[in-house]
């Protein structure tokens, strides 16, 4: 869209003015531990993505029947068919593994090559 001052309809298509936008977010400041909710889903996505990949055969059937299944099963019991078992550290080990692997590898290669070095 065009923004406003140019006659058109939409006021986000420019960044001015901007800076502190985040403060009009009211659960940001009011709602203790609201960002770890997004880091804990996409965690437990990147694991039920990671069992899509060991075990295609059935997956839609399973996230379907997880979805409808809404919030009437606690967390280790909707997780279950799925082999996943998030009682159990490797769950979140692997989970780590599985969404942020590849990136921790790039970045410490990244940092041999530019001569920096784990120990101090």
């Amino acid at each position: 869209g065009t923004p406003a001052r140019d006659g058109g309809d939409s006021p986000f298509d420019d960044y001015d003015d901007t800076a502190y936008l985040w403060s009009y977010v009211p659960h940001f400041h009011h709602v203790p531990f609201y960002v770890y909710s997004y880091a804990f889903a996409d965690l437990v996505v990147g694991s039920l993505y990671n069992s899509f990949q060991k075990n295609p055969d059935g997956f839609e059937e399973r996230l379907l029947d997880l979805l409808s299944a809404g919030g009437t099963r606690d967390f280790a019991t909707a997780l279950a068919p799925f082999g996943l078992d998030p009682t159990s550290p490797s769950f979140w080990e692997e989970a780590l593994e599985a969404h942020l692997g590849a990136l921790m590898q790039e970045a410490e290669t990244i940092a041999t090559e530019l001569g920096y070095s784990g120990s101090k």
